[in-house]
């Protein structure tokens, strides 16, 4: 117990520390602590499950990669790399929150008008980041398609789950979608490779309720 108290407060603390890091562009110091959140929050996953689930592990590795990758993410190869990274994390997500519904198949046809809302937003981002794609469109469609996928995934265990083991991962993946909205906005339509602290508050707060709620369980 003091272990996971430990280590989630040095979370905590590595997380400011990257919010800082961010808002007074402390390039080197972001080396340190974005490299070391994800980490620390597998650490605290591992220690704290009662039934590890190697999918929600194998996301957190390769959100970790994305991580790394994007700490470069003005080289379009390095930029690629965490895009890559975070897709095959989300699908590894969407697979682990499928598991508990028998991959869909206790839910409702009319639930799947629930899409609706994904797909407004998914026709919004284009619109506005279309002009400024060039040879990123497919790869973002693609993108956000999986995410929106994951996002379903999660609410589609409403069906199977109850509390907080549900609404934690659900809320989970709308800051996941906000965190790669303003993060798409800023490297396209405002071409900035760093900056705006709200991307990674959301992140962070995306990647804690998804393992949260996995503990509930």
């Amino acid at each position: 117990m003091a272990l996971r108290v430990l280590i989630m407060i040095f979370f905590v603390i590595v997380a400011v520390g990257d919010v800082f890091a961010v808002k007074y562009d402390k390039v080197k110091l972001r080396y340190f602590t974005k490299t070391l959140l994800v980490p620390l929050l597998a650490l605290f996953y591992i220690i704290s499950a009662a039934n590890l689930n190697r999918l929600i592990l194998s996301a957190l590795i390769c959100c970790f990669l994305g991580d790394f990758f994007l700490l470069w993410s003005k080289e379009k190869a390095f930029f690629i790399a965490g895009l890559l990274s975070f897709l095959m994390g989300h699908i590894f997500y969407t697979i682990a929150f499928l598991q508990t519904t028998s991959f869909l198949s206790g839910v409702p046809e009319w639930f799947y008008f629930s899409l609706l809302p994904y797909i407004w937003y998914g026709i919004f981002i284009l619109k506005k980041l279309n002009p400024y794609l060039h040879s990123m469109k497919v790869p973002v469609i693609v993108y956000l398609n999986v995410i929106f996928i994951m996002s379903f995934a999660s609410f589609s265990r409403i069906w199977a789950l109850k509390g907080l083991s549900f609404w934690l991962p659900f809320i989970g993946s709308f800051f996941f979608i906000t965190s790669d909205s303003l993060l798409a906005f800023r490297n396209f339509k405002v071409k900035l490779s760093r900056g705006w602290t709200s991307i990674m508050i959301t992140y962070v707060l995306a990647q804690l309720l998804i393992i949260f709620g996995f503990l509930c369980v």
